[in-house]
């Protein structure tokens, strides 16, 4: 069967439960608008899906997608990311988000652009190059990396820049006015979390420890 035709055959199938009994609570919740309380800041990778991932119910999760779930600097005004910073911008301050959560994952296509040596290993090496442009913006990451790897693998640094980038997202996150004044009065609270695709071990960020630990047991 067609991709396509297997999505409208799985939407047929999830109208059929949505409007049975089984969602008719749900519906009624849902027509007075939405209030999930964590942001999720995820990779576009299809194998890397939050909601999945955490058994998340409708309503449950706002979820922002980019490729290699970065969160750029704020800028004020001028800023080129505006899509980005309006999703965070309401969650925050009309959703009421409590949590925040940025999730990095292992074999990002993404990082390995970040990580590539020159432009002709990337995926796309002309001039026009959004992938190159966007992942850019993790170059702080790739360079800490870079510094203390000393003889480390391609394939390591790489596993390291998927983490270090998710932290500079939250760095970064820091610095959005909305943010800061809600971590300030203690109303949102910011997570970083690296899932390995291939052991679906998912692992979160110890700032007390200064290391990702695995989130359960």
């Amino acid at each position: 069967m067609d991709a396509y035709e297997e999505l409208i055959k799985g939407y047929k199938i999830f109208r059929a439960e949505y409007l049975g009994r089984k969602f008719s609570a749900y519906r009624d919740w849902a027509s007075k608008g939405q209030s999930p309380k964590t942001l999720i800041i995820g990779c576009s990778d299809s194998r890397v899906n939050p909601a999945i991932l955490t058994h998340a119910g409708l309503g449950e999760v706002f979820a922002v997608n980019n490729v290699a779930n970065i969160v750029p600097p704020y800028e004020k005004s001028q800023s080129h990311h505006k899509s980005l910073g309006a999703a965070i911008q309401y969650a925050v301050n009309h959703v009421k988000v409590e949590h925040i959560i940025v999730m990095g994952h292992s074999d990002c296509g993404g990082i390995a652009a970040l990580m590539a040596d020159d432009g002709s290993d990337r995926f796309d090496a002309d001039e026009d190059d959004y992938i190159a442009d966007w992942v850019s913006i993790l170059n702080p990451a790739k360079k800490a990396v870079l510094e203390n790897s000393g003889d480390s693998s391609m394939e390591e640094c790489c596993r390291l820049a998927e983490m270090e980038g998710a932290l500079l997202s939250i760095q970064n996150l820091a610095g959005y006015p909305w943010v800061r004044q809600a971590v300030a009065e203690n109303a949102l609270t910011l997570h970083a979390w690296y899932f390995h695709v291939d052991s679906g071990e998912l692992l979160s960020y110890r700032p007390e420890e200064g290391r990702f630990r695995r989130l359960c047991r």
